[in-house]
C-alpha cells in the first residue's frame, strides 16, 4: 500500500547544509525588509520635513507680502496726521487736499506743501471749533452761494437768460471741477465752508487795522532762496550802480514791488521778518535802517531781501495792498497763537516725520492731474492757498 508524501519527511531528509542556507536566506530577507522599512520611514520623515519647510516658507512669503502691503498701502492713509481735541485727520485726507491743489495748478512744491497743508487742515478745524465764540457762522445757504459765485455763468448784460439753462450750466461746470480734482460735492462743500469761515475771521481781525499809520517808504530787491544770483554780489553792485536798474535785472517778480523794485509805504507788521530792519527792535538791540541806507542781504522764509530806505517814518494812509497784507499777517498770527496754545495745552497735535512725508510725496507724484492749469475765463474754485487766505 502506497502512502502519500509528507512534507515532514522531506524536511527530515534535508541535509544540515540546506537548513543552514535556508536560515541564512530567511535572515537576509528579514534584514532587507528591515532596511526597506527603515528607508521608507526616513523618506516619509524627509517628505514631511520638506512639506513643513515649504509651507513655512510660503507662510513667511505671504506674511512679508501682507506686511508690506499693510505698511505701504493700507496703514499709511489711515495713520493720523494731526488732531484738534477729539477730531483727527489722516494722511489720506492730507493727500486728498494736496491733490486738489495739484489738479488746479498742475504741479505742487513738495518741499513745502505737505506740511503747510497739514497746518491748514488743523487751522481750519481750530477755527471751526472756535467759530461760535468769535461770532463766526457759515450756513448751508452761504455755501450754496459761494459755489454759485464760482460756477454759475454770468448773465450777459441786456439779455434774457433761461434760469433752467443757467442752472444746468452751473451744474456742468461744478461737475467738471469735481472730476478734475477728484472731489465729491460734499467734500468740496467742506472746503468752501472752511474758506468762508477763514474770510470772516479775516474781516473780523481786519476791523482793528487803523486807516492811517506810521510807515516808511522803501524799494527792495527780492531773490528766491534757491536763486543762482549771488545776493552778496548784488549788494556790492548797488554801491556803484542805480538801484532800479539792478533791481530790473535780478528782482524776482512779486506782487508788492514794481519791476524796478519800488514798493512804496510799508506799515509795521506787514512784513514781520523785515520789521527789525525797517523800524528797529529794542529787544534785539537792532537799529532801524538809516534814511537812504541800503541793507545787507536779509534772509527770510519768503526769500532774500536787499532794502533801500527812501523816506523815514511818516503818518500815511494805508494802501489797499498793505491793508490786505496786514490782514493776512493778523490771520497768520491768530493761527500761530492758536497752534502754540494747543500744543502747550495738549489739545492740538501733529504727527509728521520723514517716512510719512516720503509716503505723502510718493502718493502725490503718482496722481498726475487730469488736465493742466485752468484756462483764462474758466470758472475757478477760489480755494485758499497754502498760506490760508484766498489769493495770497
Amino acid at each position: 500500500m502506497a502512502f502519500p508524501w509528507n512534507r515532514s519527511d522531506a524536511a527530515a531528509q534535508a541535509t544540515p547544509a540546506e537548513g543552514r542556507r535556508r536560515a541564512r536566506g530567511r535572515r537576509l530577507r528579514q534584514e532587507v525588509d528591515r532596511r526597506e522599512s527603515s528607508r521608507a520611514s526616513r523618506e516619509r520623515r524627509h517628505q514631511r520635513t520638506a512639506i513643513t519647510i515649504g509651507v513655512g516658507l510660503l507662510l513667511l512669503i505671504f506674511g512679508i507680502v501682507s506686511f508690506g502691503f499693510y505698511q505701504e498701502f493700507y496703514r499709511p492713509p489711515r495713520v493720523w496726521a494731526g488732531s484738534v481735541r477729539d477730531v483727527e485727520f489722516t494722511m489720506g485726507e492730507l493727500v486728498q487736499r494736496i491733490r486738489v491743489l495739484q489738479g488746479l495748478s498742475g504741479q505742487v512744491d513738495l518741499s513745502i506743501v505737505p506740511f503747510e497743508y497739514l497746518r491748514n487742515l488743523l487751522d481750519a478745524e481750530v477755527l471751526r471749533q472756535a467759530g461760535a465764540g468769535l461770532g463766526i457762522s457759515v450756513t448751508e445757504g452761504d455755501v450754496d452761494q459761494a459755489a454759485k459765485d464760482q460756477f454759475l455763468p454770468q448773465k450777459p448784460e441786456g439779455q434774457e437768460s433761461d434760469p433752467g439753462q443757467l442752472e444746468q450750466e452751473y451744474r456742468n461746470n461744478l461737475q467738471i471741477f469735481l472730476a478734475r480734482t477728484n472731489l465729491t460735492e460734499a467734500e468740496y462743500r467742506v472746503i468752501l465752508r472752511e474758506q468762508l469761515a477763514l474770510r470772516r475771521l479775516a474781516l473780523l481781525l481786519g476791523l482793528g487795522i487803523d486807516d492811517t499809520q506810521e510807515q516808511v517808504e522803501v524799494e527792495w530787491i527780492r531773490l528766491e532762496l534757491n536763486s543762482r544770483v549771488d545776493a552778496a554780489e548784488v549788494r556790492n553792485r548797488l554801491d556803484n550802480e542805480d538801484f532800479a536798474r539792478v533791481a530790473g535785472e535780478v528782482n524776482t517778480a512779486a506782487r508788492y514791488a514794481q519791476p524796478g523794485g519800488y514798493v512804496g509805504w510799508v506799515p509795521k507788521g506787514a512784513f514781520p521778518s523785515l520789521d527789525a530792519t525797517l523800524f528797529g527792535d529794542e529787544e534785539k538791540n537792532q537799529e532801524a535802517l538809516e534814511l537812504g541806507e541800503i541793507s545787507r542781504p536779509i534772509f527770510t522764509q519768503d526769500g532774500v531781501y536787499i532794502i533801500h530806505k527812501i523816506s523815514g517814518l511818516t503818518e500815511q494812509d494805508i494802501s489797499d495792498v498793505m491793508r490786505f497784507k496786514l490782514n493776512t499777517e493778523l490771520v497768520r498770527k491768530w493761527q500761530d497763537d492758536q497752534q502754540l496754545a494747543g500744543s502747550n495745552e495738549g489739545w492740538l497735535r501733529m504727527n509728521f516725520n520723514s517716512k510719512l512725508y516720503a509716503w505723502v510725496a510718493d502718493q502725490v507724484q503718482l496722481s498726475a492731474p487730469r488736465t493742466g492749469p485752468r484756462a483764462p475765463g474758466q470758472p475757478g474754485p477760489g480755494l485758499p492757498g497754502p498760506g490760508g487766505l484766498p489769493g495770497r
